[in-house]
C-alpha cells in the first residue's frame, strides 16, 4: 500500500507540475529581415515582443518557416536560463487529419434527398488512404462517399501533434515578470536568388547602359510582412546535407569552377521547388464512391506573384531595353554593402515576400559605360578538323573600372543585350557570366557572326625531319578570314597554348593572353585576311637525374 500510495503521489505531482507550466504563444513577429543566400537557404531574424510571468514558462514563436533547420535556430536577449528546445511541425491538413484518427471516432453528418432531414451518425475511421475512407458504424463498414448522399464528416478533435502553423518552443526557467522583445534567427531552406543584366548598346556601338536586377524566390509555404530584405553575394564554405551541413548541393569545396556550382544550384533549386509546391490530396475527400484523381491547382504563381521592386510602387517583371532606357534612372538601386569577403545588397524599402513568390529589384543602373565590339576564334591547331563551324563569336567586351563608368562587382547571372535601330529595338543575344569582382576586364559572346568565315589550313612537318630539327612537332598554320560585310571587322585569333609551344614565323603581331597565342586582326570590308605562322614544340632538356 505505501509503495502503492507513494507512486501516486509522484504521478500526481508530476501532472500538477504539467499543470502549471504556462505557455506563452507569439502568434507572428513585431520586426523581420530575411537575409538571402545563393545556396538556397536564408537567415531570418525575427523580433517578438512576449508578456512572461514569473514563474517557468514556454514561449512558443509560431509562424517560423517550415524549413527551419532546429540546430541553427538562436533566441536572444530572453533574460533567462534556457532549458530546452523544440520545433513542432506536421503540417494539418485533410490528409494528416484523417491518417491521425484511424481508430477513432467522427461524426458522419448526412442530409436526406427530398426531406432536408440532417442525419448524424457517429463512425469510427478504420482505414484512410489513396484507396479511400473505411468507416465503422453500428449497421457495419461502409466507405466514405458510397451512401448516394450528401456526406461530410467531423471530428472530436485535432491530434496535439498537428499544426496549423510551424512553431518552434523554447522553456525558460522562472524569472522576473514582464514584457520582453527577444530576438530569434535560424537559418531555413528554400529562399533563392540569382541577378540578371539588360545592356543596351548605342547608335555607335562603343557604350551601353547596363541595368542589374535580383530575382529573388520564396519557395516556401512562409509570408513576411514589411521585411527587410538583403541578398548575399559571395562563394561560402558549406558542408554538404547529408554531412548534417546546410548545403543542397553537396560540399562547395568539392567544386572545382563556378559554372559547375552554379548548374548544381539550379538543380537543386528545381528539386527543392517540386518538394515544397502544395501537393495535391491523395485522399479522396469529395468525390464519387471510388477513389478518383483530383486535378492538381493551376501552377501559376510564378507569373501572378512576380513583382518588381521600385520606389515608385510595382512594376511588371519583365522590362525592354526601351523601358530601361526611359524609366531606369529614377529607379533606386538596392544599396551595396561589404561584408567580409562577400557583398550584401540591401533592398531600399521593406517590402512583403509572400509565400512562393518571385520578386525582382534594382541593384545596379549604370548609364554609358564604355564597351568594344569585336569578333573572336579560340581554336587548338590539333582540334581544327573536328571543329563542326569556323564561325567567329560577337563579342561585347568592358573593363569593370571607375574609368569606363562601372568599377563594381558584378554578381553570376544572366546578360540580355539590345541593340537600338531608330526606334526599334534588336535583341542581340544573351551570355551567362560569372561573378566579376571590380577592376578585371568581361567578355560575353552574344552571337554567331553570319557574314564572316574561316579557313584554316595545318601542315605538319613529318617525324624524320623533326628528329633532324629536335623537335617533338612542328605546324606551320594559314588563317584565311573572309568578311562580306559592307564595314571593316576586328576579329581575335585565339590559339590554346600547348605546354611550351614556341610561336615563329608569323606575319602579324600576336600576345599571349588566358593560355592563348591570340592576334588581332583588321578583316576589311568585303574582303580578305590572311595570317601566316608556325608552332613548334621542342624536345623536353634531358633528365639531369640519368
Amino acid at each position: 500500500m505505501r509503495v502503492t500510495t507513494t507512486l501516486l503521489l509522484l504521478l500526481a505531482g508530476a501532472t500538477a507540475a504539467r499543470a502549471q507550466q504556462i505557455e506563452v504563444v507569439s502568434p507572428q513577429p513585431d520586426s523581420v529581415s530575411v537575409t538571402i543566400y545563393r545556396d538556397l537557404f536564408a537567415l531570418v531574424t525575427e523580433t517578438r515582443t512576449v508578456d512572461l510571468p514569473d514563474g517557468a514558462v514556454t514561449v512558443s514563436f509560431e509562424g517560423v518557416v517550415e524549413t527551419l533547420l532546429p540546430a541553427s535556430a538562436v533566441v536572444a536577449d530572453i533574460g533567462r536560463p534556457l532549458a530546452e528546445r523544440n520545433f513542432d511541425y506536421d503540417a494539418l491538413s485533410p490528409n494528416s487529419l484523417l491518417t491521425r484518427s484511424i481508430g477513432k471516432s467522427v461524426t458522419i453528418t448526412r442530409t436526406l434527398p427530398g426531406s432536408g432531414k440532417v442525419v448524424q451518425t457517429r463512425a469510427t475511421v478504420t482505414a484512410a488512404n489513396e484507396e479511400g475512407i473505411t468507416l465503422h458504424t453500428d449497421l457495419g463498414n461502409e466507405v466514405l462517399h458510397c451512401s448516394g448522399l450528401p456526406e461530410r464528416l467531423a471530428f472530436d478533435e485535432v491530434p496535439d501533434d498537428l499544426h496549423a502553423k510551424p512553431k518552434l518552443s523554447v522553456q525558460l526557467a522562472a524569472g522576473q515578470a514582464g514584457k520582453r522583445t527577444m530576438r530569434l534567427s535560424y537559418l531555413a531552406r528554400g529562399f533563392a536568388w540569382k541577378s540578371a543584366y539588360v545592356a543596351r548598346l548605342n547608335d555607335a556601338g562603343n557604350r551601353m547602359d547596363l541595368t542589374a536586377w535580383i530575382t529573388l524566390q520564396n519557395l516556401t509555404q512562409a509570408s513576411f510582412r514589411g521585411a527587410q530584405v538583403q541578398v548575399v553575394a559571395g562563394k561560402l564554405h558549406l558542408l554538404a546535407d547529408e554531412d548534417r551541413g546546410t548545403s543542397l548541393v553537396g560540399n562547395t569545396d568539392d567544386f572545382y569552377d563556378e559554372q559547375g556550382m552554379n548548374e548544381a544550384r539550379e538543380e537543386a533549386r528545381q528539386r527543392l521547388q517540386n518538394q515544397l509546391e502544395p501537393k495535391e490530396s491523395t485522399l479522396q475527400l469529395f468525390g464519387g464512391c471510388y477513389a478518383l484523381p483530383i486535378p492538381p491547382e493551376r501552377d501559376d504563381h510564378h507569373f501572378e506573384d512576380m513583382q518588381s521592386i521600385v520606389v515608385t510602387g510595382f512594376r511588371g517583371s519583365m522590362m525592354s531595353a526601351m523601358d530601361v532606357k526611359r524609366e531606369a534612372m529614377g529607379y533606386v538601386e538596392a544599396t551595396r554593402e561589404e561584408l567580409g569577403d562577400y557583398q550584401l545588397y540591401r533592398l531600399p524599402l521593406p517590402t512583403d515576400l509572400n509565400a512562393r513568390q518571385t520578386k525582382q529589384a534594382v541593384f545596379l543602373v549604370r548609364p554609358r559605360v564604355k564597351i568594344e565590339r569585336f569578333y573572336r576564334f579560340e581554336y587548338s591547331v590539333d582540334n581544327i578538323q573536328y571543329l563542326e563551324s569556323l564561325t567567329p563569336e560577337s563579342v561585347i567586351a568592358f573593363e569593370n573600372r571607375k574609368k569606363s563608368g562601372l568599377g563594381e562587382p558584378l554578381p553570376a547571372g544572366l546578360v540580355r543585350v539590345f541593340d537600338v535601330d531608330g526606334d526599334r529595338e534588336i535583341f542581340l543575344g544573351e551570355a551567362s557570366m560569372l561573378d566579376k569582382p571590380a577592376n578585371l576586364p568581361v567578355e560575353l559572346g552574344v552571337s554567331k557572326a553570319m557574314d564572316l568565315g574561316l579557313e584554316i589550313d595545318a601542315a605538319s612537318t613529318g617525324p624524320e625531319e623533326l628528329r633532324e630539327l629536335n623537335l617533338r612537332g612542328r605546324t606551320d598554320v594559314e588563317v584565311r578570314a573572309f568578311n562580306a560585310k559592307s564595314v571593316p571587322v576586328t576579329l581575335e585569333m585565339r590559339q590554346n597554348i600547348d605546354g611550351d609551344s614556341v610561336m615563329s614565323n608569323s606575319t602579324d603581331l600576336f600576345r599571349h593572353k588566358n593560355g592563348n597565342f591570340v592576334w588581332r586582326l583588321r578583316v576589311p570590308a568585303n574582303g580578305t585576311r590572311v595570317l601566316n605562322y608556325r608552332v613548334e614544340l621542342p624536345q623536353p632538356p634531358p633528365d639531369a637525374s640519368n
